[in-house]
């Protein structure tokens, strides 16, 4: 769910941050945008579903980036789909939950990033406003969770945050895409601890079959929203704030 991917993708992010000092400054500020960025690119593999977070997030332009991402996804089914593997509409879950795509997009964006400082306004604007609305969800249902979750205001803390970063040189176009990267790897791994899995080998074949549904062992997968979920999600949630004290 929005919130346990976002929760999983702040962690990842302020870690990742902190990876990357040998090559960049590491602040607050940086620290603070990897967590944002993280968190966001753990939910844009759901661009793949109508009603997701960060379908929804950007009100037309991301359904119309939705519309797209779906027929992209399951043109790449169809055209690269064996007679092991089982049909299906090969949408959600396929192509945009594999590490493949996470690579091919992070490569992408932050060479984009990296040409121009809009494009990297753009795709830091993308990601920080779903990281918002989807932090949000994990809160208790109310008037701090509307006031969090409204379009309009999280689209404007987003641009906001997005200008933030670009001005002050804190997300170089590489980082950016490489934060972006493993936050989508970060969502395709924790789905592959539900029950329906997702095809991480992908364009790998394994036995037989190039879009194989991967994950734990059977026994040890869990339905969304289930308690072992709820448990991940707040592990994070507490320890991605621990973790930036103590690095900063």
């Amino acid at each position: 769910m929005a919130p346990s991917h976002a929760a999983t993708g702040l962690l990842a992010g302020v870690l990742a941050t902190a990876a990357a000092a040998p090559f960049m400054a590491v602040g607050p500020l940086e620290l603070a945008a990897g967590a944002a960025i993280g968190a966001g690119a753990a939910l844009l593999p759901d661009i793949d579903h109508p009603g997701s977070t960060a379908t929804t997030s950007q009100g037309p332009l991301t359904r119309a980036l939705s519309a797209g991402a779906r027929r992209v996804s399951a043109w790449v089914y169809h055209a690269t789909l064996t007679r092991a593997d089982t049909v299906a509409d090969g949408e959600h879950r396929y192509l945009w939950h594999t590490p493949a795509a996470a690579l091919a997009t992070g490569a992408a964006l932050g060479a984009a990033g990296a040409a121009s400082p809009w494009a990297l306004g753009a795709v830091l604007w993308l990601t920080v406003t779903p990281a918002l609305r989807g932090l949000a969800q994990a809160l208790p249902r109310g008037r701090t969770r509307a006031r969090l979750m409204n379009r309009a205001g999280t689209s404007l803390a987003g641009l906001a945050a997005a200008v933030l970063l670009v001005a002050s040189g804190a997300s170089p176009g590489p980082y950016v895409g490489a934060v972006l990267a493993l936050g989508m790897v970060v969502h395709s791994l924790g789905d592959a601890l539900t029950r329906s899995a997702v095809p991480l080998a992908w364009p790998f074949r394994v036995r037989g079959r190039r879009w194989a549904m991967i994950g734990t062992p059977r026994r040890l997968r869990f339905a969304t929203g289930s308690r072992p979920e709820l448990v991940i999600r707040w592990a994070c949630l507490a320890a991605a704030p621990l973790a930036w004290l103590a690095l900063v």
